[in-house]
C-alpha cells in the first residue's frame, strides 16, 4: 500500500555535483544568433559573457555550403513539370438564363437609370447596387 506525502522512490540529491567544466565552443553553438549567456562568479559578478554568433555568420555559412547538382529529369517529370507552368486561362463567365430575363426586364422598365433599377425592390429582389447592376446590363448587351 502506498502512503501520502511519502517517499516514492529515488533519491534526491541536496547538494549539486562540483562545479564541471563548461566548453564554451559547445555553448556557443547551441545558442541562437544574437543570444548570449552571462557567466557570473559566487558573489554575482559578471565574469564573462558568452555570445552566440551573429546572423551575418550564419549566413555565411549558409551561403558558403556547396550544392549538391541535381541529377538529369526524367521524361515523365519534364512533361509534369510543363503542364504546371502552363496558365490556365480565366474561366468564360456567363449569365444564367434567369439573369438575363431579370435584366432583361429592367431594361425594358428603366432603360439605363441604374440608380432607378437599384431602388427598385419589386424587380431587383437580390438589392444589387447600381454598380452591379451596370455590370450586368453591359454584359447582358454584349451578348
Amino acid at each position: 500500500m502506498t502512503s501520502l506525502n511519502g517517499v516514492s522512490g529515488g533519491v534526491e540529491k541536496l547538494y549539486p555535483d562540483e562545479a564541471q567544466e563548461i566548453d564554451i565552443e559547445e555553448i556557443k553553438k547551441s545558442l541562437g544568433p544574437e543570444e548570449g549567456i552571462i557567466e557570473r562568479d559566487e558573489k554575482g559578478n559578471v565574469i564573462d559573457v558568452i555570445i552566440g554568433r551573429s546572423r551575418e555568420e550564419e549566413e555565411e555559412e549558409v551561403f558558403d555550403t556547396e550544392i549538391d547538382p541535381v541529377p538529369a529529369k526524367t521524361d515523365i517529370i519534364k512533361a509534369l513539370e510543363a503542364q504546371a507552368t502552363k496558365v490556365f486561362g480565366k474561366y468564360e463567365k456567363y449569365q444564367s438564363e434567369g439573369e438575363k430575363q431579370f435584366i432583361e426586364e429592367l431594361i425594358q422598365k428603366y432603360g439605363d437609370d441604374y440608380d432607378a433599377m437599384f431602388r427598385d425592390i419589386k424587380l431587383n429582389i437580390y438589392q444589387h447596387t447600381a454598380a452591379q447592376l451596370k455590370k450586368k446590363c453591359q454584359r447582358y448587351l454584349k451578348t
